[in-house]
């Protein structure tokens, strides 16, 4: 999926079907205007450009969707000039709901003044109608990467970079334990992938990347005893194991300035199963992240596919089939349904990328 369509789907929603509670936040571009044949093109154009869609009649329309919290708003493209309240005093209201919420104005009048006072008011761009196509889509691709870059560059809160605190905790935990070599930035470059495949973004898919690489820094605390041992582990020694997790997310959230809270739930639940029956809490369903979820498979995927001292890595199709096998028992089966739909040409080219030579 490209970078312009990365935050969306292709599917156009009137505010009027609006659904209720749905289990993750969608991104979407709401349009808004008074005229049914602009809302109809606009919607036909960015649907064929991969972007989803929603639609308001008037700007009292438009601030009750604002409000919807099942949805992320990545832009929203407001005529100038309609009835009642005007796109300019719409987009006053919305930076109170949204504050980072980019507009992009369009409007039949091609006043100077009019320009000048919507960027004045905060607009990122400004189309005059009539416009085609391909000017639209470059104008709401400029401005959602635009507003992307902003949004990474927020994430490095003091000018602390969280990759380079998560690269820390991962190189302390590889010096205890030399199995996770190569592991950790194998399941990063997965997870990314497979984030992507179902439309993350931004900060949501920096979380995922730092919660991969993260996944098993509370083995730190696990002592050497249990986490070095070459033989089965007892009863208690799984206990003390199992603990690994919890240890991880406080040790993520206790660097609250430098990491994500995102990331840390994705340490605390990387071992919880779809149908409730993982660790530590048993959460099920959608009780669990969404990078919690990506983790599981492509976890699972590198677990199969990777060399041990007792097995040869097997091939992607036997993955496949393992993971296929435990859709909705273990996996979100949506996780799984686009983990299948990604090209085995683009798991092996990532492997091959972060495969730790002898």
């Amino acid at each position: 999926m490209s970078s312009t369509t990365a935050t969306s789907r292709q599917l156009a929603i009137d505010v009027s079907f609006i659904p209720g509670a749905s289990a993750e936040k969608q991104h979407v571009v709401l349009i808004v205007d008074d005229e049914p044949s602009v809302l109809n093109t606009l919607t036909d154009a960015l649907n064929a450009a991969g972007f989803q869609c929603l639609t308001a009649r008037s700007a009292s329309q438009a601030l009750i969707t604002l409000n919807n919290p099942n949805y992320i708003f990545d832009l929203m493209i407001s005529d100038v000039l309609m009835s009642g309240m005007n796109g300019i005093d719409l987009m006053k209201h919305a930076f109170k709901i949204h504050p980072n919420l980019p507009v992009i104005f369009m409007t039949a009048s091609c006043e100077i003044q009019i320009a000048v006072e919507a960027h004045r008011a905060g607009a990122a761009d400004y189309l005059i109608k009539p416009f085609n196509h391909k000017d639209l889509i470059n104008a709401v691709s400029r401005t959602i990467t635009r507003q992307a870059m902003a949004s990474a560059v927020q994430t490095h809160t003091n000018a602390n970079d969280w990759n380079t605190a998560a690269r820390a905790f991962a190189l302390a935990l590889d010096a205890r334990d030399k199995e996770t070599e190569g592991h950790a930035e194998r399941v990063v470059a997965f997870s990314v992938r497979l984030g992507q495949e179902l439309g993350m973004s931004g900060s949501d898919l920096i979380s995922l990347e730092l919660g991969a690489r993260l996944h098993d820094i509370g083995k730190i605390a696990v002592p050497d005893h249990v986490l070095k041992k070459p033989a089965p582990l007892t009863d208690d020694e799984w206990a003390i194991m199992r603990i690994h997790p919890v240890k991880g997310q406080e040790m993520v959230r206790a660097m609250k300035d430098r990491l994500p809270e995102a990331a840390a739930l994705i340490v605390g639940q990387h071992h919880e199963q779809w149908n409730g029956e993982g660790y530590p809490l048993g959460l099920k369903g959608d009780q669990i992240c969404l990078g919690a979820r990506i983790f599981a498979v492509v976890d699972t995927f590198d677990a199969i596919t990777s060399d041990r001292v007792y097995r040869r890595g097997r091939h992607y199709q036997d993955a496949l089939e393992e993971i296929l096998k435990f859709s909705g028992i273990q996996f979100d089966p949506a996780v799984v349904d686009a983990f299948a739909k990604i090209e085995p040409t683009d798991w092996e080219r990532l492997r091959s990328q972060y495969l730790v030579q002898p």
